[in-house]
């Protein structure tokens, strides 16, 4: 985990550091803490595969970013990667599904 960095409860909608249980309403948060660090794992590699210059294999870490985490941040790296390679149909649509800023 990154130090200081927050996450928000799902069932009370609390912002507090990494813990296994929320302060406000004691939900488990257990099996959230994972999911958060594979979050951040393909995120940074989506970023490394890029930085190395290898669109396909951002593409493809991307792809299960956006599997796990269906954010704005994430659909943005997506469509980032399609740009890459030169697919900007699936570029728009993923934009597409991320509505008016």
């Amino acid at each position: 985990m990154i130090e200081g960095e927050e996450l928000r409860c799902p069932t009370c909608g609390a912002r507090q550091p990494h813990a296994p249980e929320c302060r406000r309403c004691r939900c488990d948060l257990s099996l959230l803490l994972p999911l958060l660090s594979a979050r951040r794992a393909l995120h940074a590699e989506t970023l490394r595969q890029l930085h190395e210059g290898r669109p396909p294999r951002a593409l493809a870490a991307a792809r299960r970013l956006c599997a796990l985490s269906k954010d704005a941040d994430a659909a943005r790296l997506l469509a980032v990667c399609y740009l890459l390679l030169g697919r900007f149909q699936a570029a728009l649509d993923v934009l597409d599904t991320l509505g008016p800023d």
